[in-house]
């Protein structure tokens, strides 16, 4: 996990990079960025995170067993998720392709327009 603050001329924006490997509980990765933006309370922020779980949300075309967590750790902490249903697979090797990694935004994010 990284975070690294950047400050603009008009307002900080902290960028967050997460990996959870999918042997590890997906909650300790969840938790460590839970208490990240907990300590950022009013800032913008955007999450790079690669947690390994599938979801018809971010492109994959059957949901997994770790979704269900992530999706209620973006409700809980009111994120979006930039990520779109149709986009090219971020992973690919050998037959195998997928959408593990999230991109997500604090809800002000009118900072990307």
């Amino acid at each position: 996990m990284v975070a690294l603050k950047i400050q603009t001329s008009s307002f900080p924006i902290t960028i967050i990079s997460a990996y959870s490997s999918p042997a590890q509980n997906v909650h300790t990765t969840l938790q460590e960025i839970k208490e990240i933006i907990s300590s950022l309370p009013e800032e913008k922020i955007v999450i790079g995170a690669d947690l390994n779980g599938h979801n018809t949300l971010w492109g994959y075309t059957s949901n997994g067993n770790r979704d269900k967590d992530i999706l209620d750790f973006i409700m809980a902490n009111n994120l979006n998720i930039i990520n779109k249903p149709d986009a090219l697979p971020t992973f690919q090797r050998n037959n195998s392709v997928g959408w593990p990694d999230l991109t997500l935004c604090s809800q002000s994010h009118r900072f990307f327009h």
